[in-house]
């Protein structure tokens, strides 16, 4: 099991929005993918071994319109693969066993893959590095954590936690927030 340690804005409560697709589209999508990773030099997607009923993809770095052609430009897809771009988010795809549906929607990870994904121990002695009570689920302003980061004791307590490496990727992580007053870390 792991914690995953993200930023999260107000806007991500609405991000309802999903597109049904089709396993056809699926599979045109997962090729489309690939073949793009491998022209632009940057892994969009998992290799397929791994990609089980839910993956998550890169969109970030592709044209829109090549992409929701593979959808027939449908509006549903166009919404979910316009919203991700805009927010500078992965795109997450679920396939549904009880009913057969396959949805896109917007994913709550980076399209840059900044978030943090630890291992509880980590994650805890993480936390206490940062004097932060260690819960599996909790959140901090942006505006603490970096205070927190700029703490000269902070990297002493990570250090001796042997977690010191996790700060560099944190403060990423931080820097990619754009509304430092809404946005906060969360992790769950």
């Amino acid at each position: 099991m792991s914690v995953l340690f993200r930023i999260a804005v107000p806007a991500d409560e609405a991000l309802d929005r999903y597109a049904v697709i089709t396993a056809r589209q699926l599979a045109a999508f997962r090729r489309y993918l690939r073949a793009e990773g491998e022209r632009i030099g940057l892994p969009l997607i998992e290799p397929d071994e791994a990609i089980a009923d839910r993956f998550e993809a890169r969109i970030c770095p592709l044209a829109l319109a090549a992409v929701t052609a593979l959808f027939d430009h449908d509006p549903a897809v166009i919404t979910v693969v316009e919203e991700a771009q805009f927010r500078g988010r992965r795109i997450s795809v679920y396939h549904s066993a009880s009913d057969a549906q396959i949805t896109m929607r917007v994913a709550m990870t980076s399209d840059r893959g900044l978030e943090l994904d630890l291992a509880y121990g980590n994650a805890y002695a993480l936390l206490e590095a940062l004097e932060i009570e260690a819960e599996s689920v909790g959140e901090i302003a942006l505006d603490s954590l970096r205070t927190r980061l700029s703490d000269p004791s902070t990297p002493a307590r990570a250090a001796q936690r042997r977690v010191e490496h996790y700060l560099p990727r944190l403060e990423r992580l931080l820097a990619s927030a754009t509304d430092l007053d809404e946005a906060r870390l969360v992790w769950a």
